[in-house]
Order: structure tokens, then sequence, then C-alpha cells
């Protein structure tokens, strides 16, 4: 069986980077030198590279400002389209990410290298992926929503390209990296991976558990120096 790769970079964003994020993750930026090393697509052989982004109207339920409530706090709701049956409580954020504004562009060192890439490869191998467009409903997940009832365009994508394996990187290795990756790997047909150097967490002191999270879920914790990432530098057929 050929393999396929597709590098995913997770909400790689200004309101999640520092200095002047609204949700900014410490040191975030650090990463982004790695990632357009791996956006080079004439060193690494990647037949898809694709970037999520959270992508909010101002109105979304997840903004402490809708609800409100302070910042952080825990709220109650319930799955659209339940009728109330069913109910969670999540915690709910600053105002981030808001369409069409400076926190939902990608960080300004990334934006201009993944811009340059798309217009030489085009979209049918570089894309984005938006999330978090419908207003009444929270996403980490780049393959869906919390609830797991409204999906994206990321696994037709990956189907559609005939993908194998995924890589992802990101922002936050303990949020949305570590939710799209156990997205990916419940599917039960990519081999998943994530390069943990090549993400953030917002709670870096609670890595070890995040760890187990990822790979109870069947998901490779792997960096950006591994045998792996040098098998598709040297364009390997091979895992």
């Amino acid at each position: 069986m050929t393999i396929s790769r597709a590098l995913v970079i997770i909400d790689l964003q200004e309101d999640f980077l520092p200095p002047n994020g609204s949700l900014a993750v410490k040191d975030g930026r650090e990463i982004i030198g790695d990632v357009n090393e791996l956006i080079n697509l004439d060193k690494y052989k990647w037949k898809l590279v694709i970037a999520s982004k959270d992508w909010h109207p101002k109105d979304h339920c997840s903004f402490a400002s809708n609800n409100n409530v302070k910042e952080f706090s825990l709220v109650e709701f319930s799955q659209p389209g339940t009728k109330g049956a069913i109910k969670a409580k999540q915690v709910v954020w600053p105002d981030h990410c808001i369409q069409n504004e400076k926190g939902s562009e990608f960080g300004y060192e990334f934006r201009e290298k993944f811009e340059r890439l798309k217009e030489k490869y085009g979209n049918g191998r570089v894309k984005v992926v938006e999330k978090g467009y419908l207003k009444d409903r929270e996403y980490y997940s780049c393959f869906n929503d919390v609830w797991n009832s409204h999906h994206t365009e990321m696994e037709a994508i990956l189907d559609e390209n005939e993908i194998t394996d995924v890589y992802f990187v990101g922002i936050a290795y303990d949020y949305c990296v570590l939710h799209s990756s156990i997205s990916c790997a419940r599917l039960k047909k990519f081999h998943t991976y994530v390069l943990k150097d090549v993400c953030k967490s917002v709670a870096p002191e609670n890595d070890k558990a995040t760890d187990e999270k990822y790979l109870a879920h069947g998901v490779k914790i792997i960096g950006m120096r591994s045998e792996e990432v040098a098998r598709i530098r040297d364009q390997l057929g091979t895992r």
C-alpha cells in the first residue's frame, strides 16, 4: 500500500500567540520556525498541507461575553437539536478568532510562507479548514464539534487525497491539537502522529497526563527530529 502523508497545522493564529493574543499560549511563537521548516515541500514530501483555523462569529456561544459570565467560567450547554436532552458543562473563553479580524489571522511569520506555498502549489495540495463557524456549538477538533454532531470537511479532504498518515503540529497541545489528533485516530483509517516539540501547551505542567490521552487513543508521539520525520524528508515510502 502506498503511504501518503498529510501535515495538519492547528490554529496557528494571532489570538493564540503572544504577545497580544486574547488567548495567547506562552512561547507559542517559538514553534513557527519548525512549522515553516516542515512546510518546505522541496524538502518534506507531504501530499497535503492543511492549516486549521478557529473562525468564530461575534456571537459565538463559547465567548464569556455572550454568556454574561466571567472568562473561563463553566457554563452548561445543551447539544443543538436535542431540545435540552443532552447537556454538558463547558469552559467559556475571552473573545477570540473572530471572523475577518486580526486575531483570526495566521501568525504573520507563518502566514507569509503559507500564502507563498498556496500560490506555488494551489488549493489542491495546500488547504485551510475552518472550524467554530456555527455559533451554537464549541469546537476543539478540526474534524467535529464537541458533540460530534457536526463535521468539517477535514475527513473528506483526507479521503479524497487517499491519505494514510496524518501528522499534527500547532496550538494547543492539550486542547485543539489533542482533540484533532484523537478525532483522527478514532476514525480507524489513518496512522496518526503528533510532533510534540512542534506544539505548545496551555498547561505544560500537565503534559504527562496529556501524553497519556494521546497514547490511550493510539496517537503516536514523535518529534521534529524523529525517525518518522526523517523518512518523510528522505522520501522513504515506509513507516
